[in-house]
C-alpha cells in the first residue's frame, strides 16, 4: 500500500517538490546570510538558560526531522490532498519569510560549534538570521498533522507516543544545538498548526489515506467526495 500511494500522481509530487525546494532555500539561504533590517533580540526562558549547548548527539536528532518532512508528504494519493497540502505549506513559509526579512532574528549558536559532522551540515545551510519563527517546529507540526490525517485519525496509541517522543527529542535539539530559543518553537510550533488547520478547513477526509472503514461500517475511499 505505501508503495502505491507513493506512485500516485507522482509526476506532480516530483514537480512540486523541486519547484518549492529551489525557491525555499534560495530565499532561505539569502535571508539566513544578509537581514535587510537590524537584527531583534527575543526574550530569554528558563528553557534557554538551563539547556546546555549539546552539538553531540543532538545535531544528528535535529537533521533526522528531514526524513520525516520529505517522505510523509508523497503518500498523498489525491490531487485534491496535494493541493491543499501546498496550500498550507505556501501559508507558512510565506509567513515565516516575512518574519525572516522585517523582523530578522540571530540564532544564539556559538561562533566555535566544534568539529562534529552534525553541526558542520547544520551551518553548511542554517546560518543565522532565520530563527523566528522556528520553521523547524513549524514544519514538526505541520507534517506530524499530515500523519495524523494520513492516518485516518486512527493512528495506533505506540505509534503516538513514539511521534511524541521523537517530536520532543527534535525539539529539544534546536535549542541543545542553539539553532534557536524556546520562543521561537512556541510561535512556530504555532503557524504550523494555523497552517494545517487553513488547509483543511471545511475538509473531512479529502487526503490520500487508503480505504477506511467508517464506524457505520460503510467503507469510502478518501478524496471520493
Amino acid at each position: 500500500m505505501p508503495f502505491t500511494l507513493l506512485r500516485a500522481h507522482w509526476r506532480l509530487k516530483l514537480l512540486l517538490t523541486v519547484i518549492f525546494n529551489c525557491l525555499f532555500w534560495t530565499a532561505y539561504e539569502v535571508m539566513s546570510r544578509h537581514p535587510f533590517f537590524p537584527p531583534r533580540t527575543v526574550p530569554l526562558t528558563w528553557l534557554d538558560l538551563h539547556v546546555p549547548f549539546q552539538p553531540v548527539p543532538w545535531g544528528w536528532i535535529y537533521l533526522s526531522q528531514f526524513s520525516f518532512t520529505c517522505t510523509v508528504p508523497w503518500l498523498l494519493s489525491t490531487r485534491e490532498g496535494i493541493r491543499r497540502y501546498m496550500t498550507g505549506l505556501c501559508f507558512m513559509t510565506a509567513v515565516s519569510f516575512l518574519f525572516f526579512l522585517f523582523f530578522p532574528v540571530a540564532a544564539p549558536r556559538p561562533a566555535d560549534t566544534g568539529s562534529g559532522l552534525s553541526m558542520a551540515l547544520i551551518t553548511s545551510y542554517d546560518k543565522l538570521f532565520n530563527t523566528f519563527p522556528s520553521l523547524h517546529a513549524g514544519f514538526l507540526c505541520y507534517i506530524g498533522l499530515l500523519a495524523w490525517r494520513l492516518s485516518g485519525r486512527a493512528m495506533p496509541p505506540l505509534m503516538i507516543a513514539a511521534g511524541v517522543v521523537w517530536g520532543a527529542a527534535i525539539m529539544y535539539a534546536t535549542l541543545a544545538t542553539r539553532q534557536h530559543y524556546a520562543v521561537d518553537l512556541l510561535a512556530g510550533g504555532i503557524l504550523g498548526c494555523i497552517s494545517d488547520w487553513l488547509a483543511w478547513h471545511g475538509s473531512a477526509d479529502e487526503i490520500a489515506a487508503p480505504t477506511m472503514p467508517r464506524k457505520s461500517g460503510i467503507t469510502s475511499q478518501a478524496g471520493s467526495r
